[in-house]
């Protein structure tokens, strides 16, 4: 018997960028999950107002934070294109998985941070834990309000980013004034 609620989470997130909300999915799904994925979206776009960070320095912002805990071999980071098809969707993802990571088994639970986002997976899905961003126990955030206190210089950013990634935060949208 597993001490695992599920064998296998899948979460599909933009992480633009990586805040605390993330961090509240993967750590829930880390106490729930055997294996656990994390699909970084939109990896075809970067540079933009609402995806300025490539795939490789969202998926370091994820290792920054588990890469020295012992959860972390249970993690996979992968990235995916978006196919801008609602209705295939969950199809496209799931095929994605068993064509790039046939050594895992198919997930048997989605993790979403709204109801909004959990929808897309509905059909393909058993069991849904969505991950509520408005509790009254926990701050509100999105990748929005974040991109937007980046452009306009509020250092308040840094209360929904972790520390291990203010650096990564700087270089990426002050150093190279990315387009945000």
């Amino acid at each position: 018997m597993s001490k695992y609620k599920y064998k296998h989470g899948l979460s599909i997130m933009r992480a633009q960028p990586f805040h605390i909300g993330h961090d509240k999915i993967i750590k829930q799904m880390l106490r729930d999950c055997e294996r656990v994925t994390i699909i970084l979206g939109s990896i075809q776009e970067q540079g933009t107002e609402r995806n300025p960070l490539n795939y490789t320095t969202r998926k370091k912002m994820i290792q920054n934070i588990y890469r020295n805990t012992p959860d972390y071999a249970r993690l996979r980071i992968i990235g995916l294109f978006d196919i801008n098809n609602p209705a295939e969707w969950a199809d496209y993802v799931l095929e994605f998985l068993s064509e790039n990571l046939p050594d895992l088994p198919r997930p048997d639970v989605y993790y979403a941070g709204s109801v909004y986002d959990a929808h897309w997976f509905k059909h393909a899905f058993a069991h849904i834990e969505v991950i509520d961003r408005t509790a009254p126990d926990f701050p509100f955030v999105t990748g929005t309000m974040l991109r937007d206190m980046l452009k306009f210089g509020d250092s308040r950013w840094k209360n929904f980013i972790h520390p291990e990634n203010h650096q990564l935060i700087e270089e990426n949208f002050y150093k190279k004034k990315a387009i945000i």
